[in-house]
């Protein structure tokens, strides 16, 4: 199974990894961290964020990084230059990036479909 969260719905997304690693084996997250201990975890990782975000410092998305490396998992992080938290969402015209967003999204399917058939 493949979980993606987004924001604060990337912790979910990252404790559920951990949680029940028989079943999750690809985790996408967007603009959110989470977690530390990632040792029963399974899953390979994918992660989108913003080159400026005050919700999600890049040290935070860092740490994130080093500590799924540790528990020797496959990561890929992706930092989106010239975009902000919600960078994803279309309703936040605040926000939104079209080219990072199809970007990013074109990454995820690639990512999914190389977990499916691995």
């Amino acid at each position: 199974m493949d979980v993606i969260g987004f924001s604060l719905g990337a912790s979910y997304a990252l404790d559920l990894a951990g949680v029940d690693p028989e079943h999750i084996h690809s985790v996408v997250i967007f603009y959110g961290t989470g977690g530390d201990d990632f040792s029963r975890s399974q899953a390979a990782y994918l992660g989108h964020f913003a080159e400026k975000d005050p919700f999600e410092p890049r040290a935070g998305v860092d740490a994130l990084e080093a500590a799924l490396k540790r528990a020797g998992r496959p990561v890929t992080f992706y930092h989106y230059s010239g975009t902000g938290h919600w960078f994803f969402e279309p309703d936040r015209t605040d926000a939104y990036n079209p080219a990072a967003a199809s970007l990013a999204w074109d990454r995820t399917l690639a990512f999914l479909k190389r977990s499916s058939d691995a």
